[in-house]
């Protein structure tokens, strides 16, 4: 069991914890999601395990449930170490955007680190494949339905806020 924080509709504290998959109206829980970017614009994204139930098969960032007591930035770095093997420098992480859903809110982080592919150790239960892409190509994807619906919310306000606002 995934011990995450509960919050109100504010994304205040309820101090709760519960289950990541307790649905009770009024409630929320934090999620992340990680776009890592390499040195030539390029995204790494990550094909989700066929044994998933939500997007099996399906192309996405890096992400999972914030567990109780870590900040956003703590549950990115630790999700990306446990999805894909990687320990990204906590420097070079940008907050980028936050958006709520029906039970949770997303906080989504753009970390711009090069990473070898030789270097990305799967988590087998997550994570079945791994690759650079393009903007061009990843929206590419994304029309064609290759990409999770997460993605899909987001993805041109994530490309305007790294083009024209990102450090």
């Amino acid at each position: 069991m995934e011990v995450v924080d509960k919050l109100n509709k504010r994304k205040e504290p309820l101090n709760k914890k519960a289950d990541r998959y307790e649905r009770i109206d009024g409630e929320y829980c934090q999620y992340v999601h990680v776009c890592i970017m390499n040195d030539k614009n390029q995204f790494l994204i990550q094909k989700r395990s066929p044994s998933k139930k939500m997007y099996p098969n399906m192309w996405s960032q890096t992400g999972g449930a914030v567990d109780s007591g870590e900040t956003s930035l703590q549950g990115a770095l630790r999700e990306v170490k446990e999805e894909l093997g990687i320990d990204l420098n906590k420097d070079n992480m940008e907050f980028m955007l936050s958006f709520k859903r029906y039970h949770s809110f997303v906080d989504v982080w753009l970390a711009k680190q090069n990473v070898d592919l030789k270097d990305v150790v799967m988590q087998k239960e997550e994570v079945s494949d791994v690759k650079w892409v393009n903007k061009d190509e990843l929206k590419r994807m994304i029309d064609d339905k290759e990409v999770s619906g997460s993605v899909n919310l987001y993805y041109e306000m994530l490309i305007d806020l790294i083009e024209n606002f990102s450090k």
